[in-house]
C-alpha cells in the first residue's frame, strides 16, 4: 500500500510541476509582451512629442534669436508637462542644450552622443544621462532649406516604466493563478484517470493474457500428444 501511495503521490506531483513550470513560463511570456507594448507605446509618444516639437514654427525661429533658450525653454516645459515624459531638451547644432528640466543645465553639452540626430537621422535607444537611465528618442531640427540645425531629444525614465509595468502586472495575477489553479484540477483529475487504469484495468488484462497464453500452451499440448498417439509425429 505504502508503494502504491508512493507512486500515485509521485505521479502527481510530476504533473504538478508540469502545470506549475508552464504557467510560470506563460507568466512570464505575458510579463516581458506588456513590458514591449509599454516600451512600444513611449515610444510612438515620444516620437510624436520629439517630430512636433522639431517642426513648431515658434522653436524654429528661435534659433536665430540672440538667446534662443528663452524662446524655447517655456516652450520645452510646457510640452514635457502636458505629454507627461521625463524631458524635452532642444540643442543646437552642436550638441548646447536651450532647454531642459533642470534650468542650470541649459548651456551645457549634452551628455550623450548628439551625432545621430545631426546627422539627420532619428535615434531610439537606451541611454543614461543627467537624470539617469531613460528610454529615448532623438530627432534633427531642420531649417527652411533642409539642413540640419539642432535637435530634440525626448525620453522617459526605465525606472518609470518598470514602474508601469508593476501597475499593470496585478491585471495579469487572477489569469494566471486561474490557469495554475484548473491546471492543477486537471493534473489531478488525470493523475486519479491514470491511477485508475493501472491498478484496475490492466492487471484484468495481464490476468486474461496470462489464462490466453495457459489456453494455447494447453490447446498445443494435447495436439502434439494426439500427433504422437496416431504415430504420425514423434515428439
Amino acid at each position: 500500500m505504502n508503494r502504491r501511495l508512493s507512486l500515485r503521490v509521485q505521479l502527481l506531483l510530476l504533473q504538478v510541476v508540469i502545470v506549475l513550470a508552464a504557467v510560470a513560463g506563460v507568466g512570464v511570456a505575458a510579463s516581458l509582451i506588456q513590458a514591449r507594448q509599454i516600451r512600444a507605446s513611449y515610444e510612438q509618444q515620444m516620437v510624436g512629442v520629439a517630430e512636433s516639437v522639431a517642426r513648431l514654427p515658434s522653436v524654429r525661429d528661435a534659433f536665430g534669436h540672440p538667446e534662443p533658450s528663452k524662446e524655447i525653454q517655456p516652450i520645452a516645459e510646457l510640452i514635457r508637462k502636458a505629454s507627461r515624459v521625463t524631458y524635452v531638451v532642444v540643442t543646437d547644432d552642436r550638441g548646447v542644450r536651450y532647454s531642459h528640466p533642470n534650468p542650470d543645465r541649459i548651456g551645457e553639452m549634452v551628455s550623450t552622443d548628439p551625432s545621430v540626430p545631426l546627422s539627420g537621422e532619428t535615434y531610439v535607444g537606451t541611454q543614461t544621462g543627467t537624470l539617469g537611465t531613460s528610454w529615448r528618442v532623438k530627432v534633427p531640427v531642420f531649417d527652411d532649406d533642409g539642413e540640419v540645425i539642432g535637435s530634440v531629444s525626448v525620453g522617459i525614465l526605465e525606472s518609470q516604466l518598470r514602474a508601469d509595468l508593476l501597475d499593470q502586472l496585478p491585471r495579469l495575477v487572477p489569469w494566471v493563478l486561474g490557469a495554475a489553479l484548473l491546471g492543477l484540477l486537471g493534473a489531478y483529475w488525470v493523475s486519479r484517470l491514470v491511477w485508475r487504469r493501472i491498478h484496475r484495468l490492466e492487471p484484468e488484462e495481464i490476468a486474461a493474457l496470462l489464462e490466453t497464453r495457459d489456453a494455447m500452451l494447453h490447446s498445443i499440448g494435447e495436439g502434439f500428444v494426439a500427433v504422437d498417439d496416431r504415430g504420425r509425429l514423434a515428439l
